[in-house]
């Protein structure tokens, strides 16, 4: 009863601060995929694209949706540790799910990270239900998480090396290598991921180019600092330490003692860790890109500590660690929805100025609406309502839906990010170029509100 009332209290104060919360560029651009729907896209599979079908109606919408899948999510991750090890550590794992930074203040925004989430964790349970039963149906459902979890973000595929170690290690479940129902299941997240490699068969691959892109830096230090950093705060300092003593110490020295189920949790947790940090040193490691290794490790934890502790809660040292991760959430959420420094520009319509933007559009009077930056242009699109485009070159999903032939005559609106003045970058291009002094769009995201600058211009 009291983990109930505690998520309708913080799912109504999500709600709450919804009104707070202007979308990022990234939200934007995916609900921008929405009005272009493919089998695929260069950034990542179609699953938000598709989800934004359904939420992306409006800013309340996306928020709506970011949170009812967050809530998805914490039922799957009850359902899993339930399964595992009852249900006083499922309650328990729900609730440090819900209590974790990336999971509650990153979970208000509707990323690719959400549907992943919930399809890693539905292919989680699969395994349980494996480890539990020994019946070969699960692996069909395991197959269709995978699949589904593959439509939503590529780093779906690293559940494979996971379980595979847990394969070899688990005595109990090594035999399954040897049956037919692992292949089989891989075949069926292969077919639902096939749409996917159509897609990119068909464009030449972006989506690899795009990514492999990311591997070329050179700051190998300062790259893992920044890894470790991000780990640290998003996922809050008692998980992230707890997380590497598992990973370092506890599971070398107990792992023959293990039972199945608590092997499984960590090795589905630590290869993943691992591979984004081997790549760590060559690229800047969003700290979102981990979500999903911590799951298993907080169902882990949360057994550990109900072994140990029957009650937790009384316990200072769980109280410290709890108020630490709470703290941490309250700073970041009233920093972004109440603190964030608003331009002097916007004060009393910082959170009504994008909904004018399809009037000052139609006012325009223009043929096209042009951006150079992709999350501008997306937001541009969505609160305006209107399509947006990018020139050739700028961004490679923007180049694959192609831009208009301009041609003697044509107005376009275009809105500038962080240029110091596109005047003189525009003249060549066009006869009249015209600035407007007024600001006309408000995130909070990458200082769009103050590298913003819309210009008229006829070609």
């Amino acid at each position: 009863m009291y983990f109930g009332i505690f998520l309708i209290a913080l799912n109504a104060v999500k709600l709450w601060l919804a009104r707070f919360l202007p979308l990022l560029g990234d939200e934007a651009y995916y609900n921008v995929w929405s009005k272009h729907l493919a089998l695929s896209y260069v950034d990542h599979p179609p699953m938000i694209a598709y989800l934004n079908l359904i939420f992306g109606w409006s800013q309340f919408g996306i928020r709506l949706g970011a949170i009812i899948c967050i809530l998805i999510s914490t039922w799957l991750i009850y359902l899993v540790a339930k399964e595992a090890f009852g249900r006083k550590v499922g309650i328990a794992s729900a609730f440090l799910f819900n209590l974790i930074p990336t999971y509650l203040s990153g979970g208000l925004f509707f990323t690719p990270e959400q549907p992943f989430i919930i399809f890693w964790l539905l292919s989680m349970y699969a395994v349980v239900k494996i480890i539990k039963t020994q019946e070969p149906k699960y692996w069909y459902l395991l197959g269709l998480g995978a699949g589904l979890g593959m439509l939503s973000k590529y780093p779906m595929i690293l559940f494979a090396p996971g379980l595979l170690v847990f394969l070899f290690v688990s005595k109990d479940n090594r035999s399954w290598l040897s049956k037919k129902e692992p292949y089989l299941a891989a075949l069926l997240a292969t077919a639902l991921l096939s749409p996917v490699i159509i897609w990119n068969i068909q464009h030449s691959f972006p989506s690899l180019a795009q990514h492999g892109a990311r591997l070329h830096q050179t700051k190998y230090f300062d790259n893992i600092l920044y890894f470790f950093g991000l780990q640290f705060i998003m996922f809050s300092p008692p998980l992230f330490i707890f997380t590497l003593k598992t990973f370092l110490i506890d599971f070398w020295v107990e792992k023959k003692l293990m039972d199945n189920f608590s092997l499984f949790f960590i090795l589905i947790s630590l290869v993943p860790f691992a591979i984004f940090l081997a790549v760590s040193p060559f690229t800047a490691v969003g700290g979102h890109w981990t979500s999903t290794a911590y799951l298993g490790i907080i169902i882990f934890g949360c057994y550990k500590i109900l072994g140990s502790l029957p009650n937790p809660l009384k316990n200072t040292g769980i109280r410290i660690n709890l108020a630490i991760i709470v703290l941490i959430n309250a700073l970041a959420i009233a920093y972004y929805a109440f603190l964030y420094p608003i331009p002097a520009e916007f004060n009393g319509k910082a959170y009504s100025i994008n909904y004018e933007l399809p009037k000052y559009i139609e006012e325009a009077n223009v043929d096209y609406v042009f951006s150079n930056q992709m999350g501008v242009g997306s937001l541009v699109a969505f609160y305006g309502k209107t399509e947006v485009y990018l020139f050739k070159g700028l961004w490679p999903q923007f180049d694959i839906w192609g831009q208009p032939e301009l041609k003697k005559g044509d107005r376009i609106l275009y809105f500038g990010f962080d240029e110091k003045d596109a005047t003189e970058k525009l003249k060549p291009m066009f006869r009249q170029v015209k600035k407007d002094p007024q600001k006309r769009l408000f995130t909070k995201d990458s200082d769009i509100p103050i590298k913003v600058e819309t210009y008229k211009c006829v070609k």
